[in-house]
């Protein structure tokens, strides 16, 4: 790549500054939400594809997400789930809510002595 002015500038200036804000995502999180004026590192070559990440992860953040713990009794089940190759998911349905999606299992803890599983569903 020709070392042009605008290259020489570009790699010469200590920060480049891609910000992503939505008011929903103010909304929802308050001042959970990362306000800091701290960079954060990373190895983009261009504003462009940071500016892209930026907008992405936003978009993640500002959709609306739940996280449920569910106790099942008895550790066979769980123990004998095949998530192999494969992200693991649960459906959801939550009638009182209108809930009706597919979700991400995060966790899945096994209890042995009192023979019970917790699964944390996301999403």
């Amino acid at each position: 790549m020709a070392a042009t002015p605008a290259r020489i500038g570009f790699i010469m200036s200590e920060f480049r500054r891609a910000v992503s804000t939505t008011q929903t995502a103010k909304d929802r999180f308050g001042s959970a939400a990362r306000e800091s004026a701290d960079p954060v590192q990373t190895y983009f070559d261009n504003v462009a594809d940071a500016q892209a990440i930026a907008d992405e992860r936003q978009a993640l953040l500002s959709a609306e997400r739940r996280r449920f713990r569910v106790t099942v009794q008895g550790v066979e089940d769980v123990a004998d789930l095949d998530i192999s190759g494969r992200i693991p998911v649960s459906y959801y349905v939550d009638t009182d809510r209108a809930a009706d999606r597919l979700m991400l299992v995060s966790e899945i803890v096994m209890d042995f002595g009192r023979q019970t599983s917790t699964v944390t569903i996301w999403g």
